[in-house]
């Protein structure tokens, strides 16, 4: 049985079967619309309405078992059944609100047409012109006679398949109306952005309300026609809704890169929309934007800029931790390059203005729109003009610090006398120094030490530098420990202010104190052999000026064997210091020229400061300082106590001669007998030679692990430093590979022959039947390794 023959069967067993047959067929047709159409539209559901009236006639009736059982035999029903049959059982209930009435019989044709429109309070004809104008009415959010506030449709309100689609559709487009409303007039207290975005909602809504002004005029507007005329405004608030729905939770940057990235789309009139609202949208940013580069100033109540500032940074480190960029912020059309450009021409401002005490008023960046007139995603004119500002900016600023506060001249000051690159004055300097900084370092006063100073810059050319640059150079002393003499802790200081601070940070200063401690020890060892050189030369010349008997010639022979050694030992490690020290300054002279021509060509102070960094690890890494260089300075280190050490014992060896030629001068020939067997400096010779033995043995030793050091050194591929050519220089000529291989020779020849007399073999091997064997690795020149060993004769 067809669903037709169930309704008509229902119809007739449920209604009078005296009605008349035109009014029976006639609920018959309304019944078969209401089940066909039921469950399609925003109506309430039947049960909904069912639960409704049973619960109203048990408030009459003082209980609610209609509601109970009706709830289970609801229960029972299929679910994609229960919907019409219900509809359908509730449009024929029966009471006040029935449907059967004394109306007009409707045509067969009018129902299968779909427009006819009834309602079932009071079966009135419901025109499609009042539907019209109350569609019109919930267009704009305001309640009507069909349709609620809600944008509903009255439930006692029937309305045919094809009229309930459209209406459907229709007040889709009300509810997209009420959202934005409602989203446009949110905007306090979300940020300067979003309210913009909601002011321009409102514009865009604004030409919404003109299109319902002009369709509130037509006349003879049926509901097809206001459906094609809603088309466009659908669309436009159909993005906007979009729009709405993705800015929540989105604020500053965030929120005009996600109005930027709607614009992408293939529909012309959604590029138009994003294009206009991105204009309103960005015109806080660029408020922000022109106050920051040009003032100075956030203006961002909200915290909607890329750019943050830190309050609690003190004053002196406003260029490198007071501004930073906050990335989440930055808008996708302005590329981090550019955002850096804007962060650094603001904290220029900032920096002129409370570190330097200028003033300084850049050239307004502009009251133009943000965007282009051009398709959204072309160039913006931005980009020229923050990089116009910014330039200058930066370009003031650093000429600011080169010419006013003179950056140069202070770094060529640092470059002079921390760094010693003024040679009379350090020659002077240890000259004077020399008594104070032998003793204890717990012994040494700062205001003794900065009088030799004052005199050593006078007797230097270092007097003709500025007044600024001489009253900035100092003294300060380390804390000492234990067994450290002055040379140890004396450090030269040069005091800096601001604005210089910047480039040269406390850290930076530490790092030019590790570089002093290095060069002058190489300075002061470099000194201390050129002395020993002197006293040598003055003994020399006194020995050769006087004549001596048999006794004095065999104390003469002794002597001179003594200085000898001294010579050949003394000239040994002036080969290395000569090297290291040339070494040193030539990476120190590069690197210097390097830094001139950085500064020549940085546009801003982040360039100015990178380049000095550059020059100053250059500095450290010529100083084997550097990160990694720890075996190479320790060997340099070591070498030089060594040094030190000689002079030391060559000093000693000096004296005694002196004193063995003073005695001569004045005894006779039995008297400087008797007191050369007497006295400790007759012996003092053969000790002396013994250590000066020791010593030298020591010292090859360390430099050959010193060499070996520079050998293992990976490369570094510095443009300043490269430790290849030291290591070059030192063993030019093979000799330190040379001594190895003869060394390890001696060595395997003295086990033998202790072994050869162990086993009772008193034979002395040969150096024919040694075999050579790759294992013992042997440095060769320019650091090429050798593999050489010695093997024992077979058998």
């Amino acid at each position: 049985m067809s669903l037709r023959q169930l309704v008509w069967t229902l119809v007739s067993s449920e209604l009078d079967e005296k009605l008349d047959e035109h009014k029976l067929h006639g609920t018959f047709l309304r019944s078969f619309q209401r089940l066909s159409s039921s469950g399609r539209g925003t109506v309430a559901p039947p049960d909904e309405l069912i639960v409704k009236h049973l619960q109203g006639l048990g408030r009459q009736r003082g209980h609610d078992r209609h509601v109970l059982r009706f709830q289970s035999l609801r229960s029972r029903l299929h679910h994609s059944a229960a919907r019409p049959v219900l509809a359908l059982l509730f449009h024929l209930r029966g009471g006040d609100r029935g449907v059967v009435e004394d109306v007009s019989r409707p045509t067969l044709k009018e129902v299968r047409g779909g427009w006819h429109l009834a309602s079932l309070a009071n079966q009135k004809e419901i025109s499609e012109a009042k539907i019209v104008r109350d569609l019109l009415f919930a267009l704009q959010g305001v309640s009507s006679d069909c349709f609620d506030s809600s944008c509903e449709v009255d439930p006692a309100v029937l309305l045919t398949r094809p009229a309930w689609l459209l209406c459907h559709r229709i007040l889709g487009l009300a509810k997209l109306h009420l959202r934005l409303s409602t989203d446009a007039k949110e905007a306090m207290g979300h940020g300067l952005l979003h309210q913009a975005l909601c002011e321009a909602l409102r514009k865009q809504l604004q030409g919404y309300y003109e299109v319902l002004a002009q369709l509130m005029s037509c006349e003879g507007l049926s509901l097809r026609s206001l459906w094609a005329r809603l088309l466009a405004p659908m669309t436009r608030l159909h993005f906007l809704s979009q729009l709405c729905e993705g800015s929540r939770g989105v604020f500053g940057g965030a929120l005009s890169s996600m109005v930027f990235a709607s614009g992408f789309s293939g529909d012309i009139v959604a590029q138009d929309l994003a294009k206009e609202i991105l204009r309103s949208v960005v015109k806080p940013l660029w408020s922000m934007i022109r106050a920051w580069m040009t003032e100075g100033e956030l203006q961002d109540p909200y915290g909607e800029f890329f750019v943050i500032a830190d309050a609690s940074v003190p004053l002196e480190d406003l260029w490198n931790r007071a501004y930073s960029l906050e990335l989440e912020m930055v808008p996708s059309f302005i590329s981090l390059e550019l955002a850096r450009k804007i962060l650094l021409a603001g904290k220029s401002v900032n920096f002129i203005r409370l570190c330097c005490r200028r003033t300084w008023s850049p050239e307004p960046l502009g009251t133009s729109e943000l965007l282009p007139e051009e398709e959204i995603g072309a160039s913006f004119d931005l980009a020229s003009r923050v990089e116009r500002l910014s330039s200058k900016t930066n370009e003031h600023l650093v000429k600011l610090l080169m010419n006013h506060f003179s950056l140069g001249e202070h770094a060529l000051a640092l470059r002079r006398f921390l760094l010693l690159g003024q040679g009379d004055f350090v020659q002077s300097l240890m000259d004077a120094l020399q008594e104070e900084l032998d003793i204890d370092a717990n012994k040494i006063h700062k205001h003794q030490l900065m009088g030799i100073l004052e005199m050593a810059l006078r007797q230097s050319n270092a007097q003709f530098c500025s007044v600024d640059v001489l009253g900035r150079l100092g003294i300060k002393l380390r804390s000492p420990e234990r067994g450290e003499r002055g040379w140890d802790v004396f450090l030269l200081d040069y005091s800096i202010d601001s604005p210089l601070h910047v480039v040269f940070t406390p850290n930076i200063m530490q790092k030019y104190d590790r570089a002093f401690s290095f060069l002058w020890k190489l300075r002061r060892v470099s000194h201390a052999l050129a002395a020993s050189w002197n006293q040598h030369m003055a003994l020399q010349r006194h020995l050769c000026r006087d004549q001596r008997d048999s006794l004095d010639r065999l104390s003469l022979l002794e002597t001179r064997q003594t200085l000898h050694r001294c010579t050949l030992l003394r000239h040994e490690m002036h080969h290395f210091v000569q090297n290291v020290q040339s070494y040193v300054l030539e990476v120190l002279d590069t690197s210097w020229a390097k830094l001139q021509q950085g500064w020549q060509k940085s546009s801003d102070l982040d360039e100015v400061i990178s380049q000095h960094e550059r020059y100053l690890a250059a500095v450290e890494e010529g100083a084997f300082l550097a990160k990694g260089s720890e075996a190479i300075l320790s060997g340099v280190s070591a070498l030089l106590s060594l040094v030190l050490e000689f002079c030391t014992l060559q000093e000693q060896a000096c004296a005694s001669c002196f004193e063995v030629a003073a005695v001569e001068e004045e005894e006779s020939v039995e008297a400087v007998f008797q007191a050369v067997r007497g006295r400790p400096f007759a012996r003092s010779l053969a000790e002396c030679r013994a250590s000066l033995d020791h010593l030298a043995s020591t010292f090859q030793m360390k430099l050959q692990l010193f060499l070996r050091a520079l050998e293992d050194q990976p490369e570094r591929h510095s443009e300043f430093s490269v430790l290849s050519f030291l290591l070059c220089r030192l063993d030019f000529n093979t000799h330190y590979e040379n001594r190895t291989l003869w060394s390890t020779c001696f060595a395997w020849r003295c086990e033998l022959q202790r072994k050869s007399r162990h086993m009772g073999r008193r034979r002395r091997p040969s150096m024919a039947s040694w075999v050579v064997v790759p294992v013992l690795p042997c440095r060769g020149l320019l650091g090429i390794p050798l593999q050489v060993s010695l093997q024992k004769e077979k058998g």
